[in-house]
């Protein structure tokens, strides 16, 4: 059986994770890991002093090295060494499959004002594509994180990437209307959140793959990705701004799947 790998980034409110969600409903043999899932330990968290509480958006906040064992032995299970059992377990038939319950909020609401019957076509266009050319022996694995542009090791381990942007104004926007669940607590980001944190870790840790790394231009756009870059590790860039017409977006994804798979 084919496993296929598609990351899926973006900043925080992007829209990466509802389009996941409305990808695993697409496309068949489908589901979601999120990069949320593979966050340190609290204790474990880069304070910072300068700001006076922990940093969870940059890279040391996430163990890489569990997320990346997991994709590689979901991907080859040769690869499996017992590590993470309480994350894959034995299917059986030669794999491993995700088992670790997610603490990400389910998201039955994520239609994205989709037109139903737009989701049904290209559902049924996109079945047909793939069970011709894998004859229905494959599963397709989604990672939803907002830092996976920054890791090449873990980009290599993809099939292609996924890259939604947009510009800072609407993710602020989006960010600050958020509501979060953790535990049995609802959580919302402290006054000042989005610009002392959330904004500088996808700029800090992103501005290297963009043509031009000015702040402000980044802030306007979200960002253009390098040529070099996207051709190296697969990645498709989608703007997503608040404009966007949810119907072409999910179209145009869906276009590239097909067409890189």
């Amino acid at each position: 059986m084919k496993t296929i790998i598609i990351g899926l980034t973006g900043a925080s409110s992007s829209g990466k994770s509802t389009i996941a969600c409305i990808l695993s409903t697409i496309l068949p043999n489908c589901q979601i890991i999120h990069e949320d899932d593979f966050f340190k330990p609290e204790s474990d968290v880069p304070y910072d002093e300068s700001r006076k509480d922990r940093d969870w958006d940059c890279p040391d906040a996430i163990d890489f090295v569990k997320l990346k064992h997991t994709i590689r032995t979901l991907k080859e299970p040769s690869q499996y060494d017992g590590t993470i059992e309480s994350i894959l377990a034995d299917s059986g038939n030669g794999y491993y499959d995700y088992v670790l319950k997610s603490t990400e909020p389910p998201r039955n609401d994520a239609s994205f004002q989709n037109d139903k019957t737009v989701i049904l076509k290209v559902k049924k266009s996109v079945s047909e594509i793939l069970d011709s050319k894998y004859k229905n022996d494959y599963r397709i694995i989604l990672l939803d994180g907002f830092l996976l542009l920054h890791d090449e090791e873990l980009l290599e381990l993809f099939d292609f990437t996924l890259f939604f942007k947009t510009n800072y104004q609407s993710l602020k926007d989006r960010r600050e209307k958020r509501h979060y669940t953790v535990g049995e607590s609802l959580w919302v980001d402290p006054p000042g959140y989005f610009d002392q944190f959330v904004w500088p870790g996808y700029y800090i840790y992103h501005k290297d793959r963009f043509t031009n790394d000015d702040e402000n231009v980044v802030k306007l756009t979200g960002g253009v990705l390098k040529s070099d870059f996207k051709d190296k590790y697969k990645v498709f860039e989608f703007s997503n701004q608040d404009n966007c017409d949810a119907n072409r977006l999910i179209q145009d994804v869906i276009s590239v799947v097909t067409e890189v798979l």
